[in-house]
């Protein structure tokens, strides 16, 4: 036969049923205030920042970021409208800006040529004139995806769980004298992008589906190439006859 557990002197059973209520709840508010919650982002391996030395616009080199594509099968229609591959579009505009970022070079479209005339046939240019704007480019700039895929992973405890996605790409650039369609220049760069979130006792960040981490990888790849593509055009700047 069980025995019944001793009462302590002083207090009923009624009283103690309070005070275990009472600690109990106590506990559980004192655990949930040290939980550690939110959501993080990170781009792993940003690259060298550029050193910005301008040079006056008569010293300039012309770029043309001609053709920048998406070979990865990662994407492919699902981010395809009807202008073209959103992904390599996306990827020419990353490089043109930090190219411009430089304040070392004349950036000039030509991934979008068709858009450009209509433009400048609205602004009153003849076709003679629009094709003289095309002369003058020192390099031609191609690129491609050739890597872009995320993962998610994460895991369950006691108290909490945790998620994390990770996007990566890997991006092949080329620079091409315009005038022997020759290469002069290659390399590929990579790069990865994460989003974390933990919560713990239903506190805490949810990560949902991140658009935005392909972007900020492909960006990271490019970044990590910047400085040598630079570095190269410059040389063959300098090497220009006078």
């Amino acid at each position: 036969m069980l025995s019944q557990p001793a009462e302590v002197p002083g207090l009923s059973r009624k009283l103690m049923k309070k005070i275990v209520i009472y600690a109990v709840a106590l506990s559980a508010v004192s655990l949930a205030a040290c939980v550690s919650r939110g959501i993080s982002e990170d781009v792993v391996d940003k690259g060298p920042q550029v050193v910005i030395a301008p040079l006056a616009p008569e010293e300039r080199m012309t770029i043309a970021v001609s053709r920048f594509t998406n070979e990865s099968i990662y994407g492919s229609g699902l981010f395809t409208d009807a202008s073209g591959d959103r992904i390599g579009k996306q990827a020419a505009d990353m490089l043109s800006r930090h190219l411009m970022a430089t304040q070392r070079f004349n950036v000039v479209e030509r991934q979008d040529i068709g858009r450009l005339k209509s433009e400048a046939e609205l602004m009153g240019a003849t076709e003679q004139q629009f094709k003289q704007n095309l002369l003058g480019v020192d390099a031609l700039i191609m690129g491609s995806v050739v890597e872009l895929g995320r993962d998610t992973t994460g895991g369950v405890w006691l108290l909490g769980k945790e998620k994390t996605q990770r996007a990566r790409a890997r991006v092949v650039l080329r620079l091409v004298d315009p005038k022997t369609r020759q290469v002069f220049y290659s390399q590929e760069g990579s790069g990865d992008a994460t989003m974390s979130a933990t919560s713990t006792l239903g506190f805490g960040g949810t990560a949902g589906f991140d658009s935005t981490l392909e972007g900020k990888a492909i960006d990271a790849a490019i970044v990590n190439m910047i400085n040598n593509v630079v570095s190269t055009l410059d040389a063959r700047r300098q090497s220009r006859p006078r």
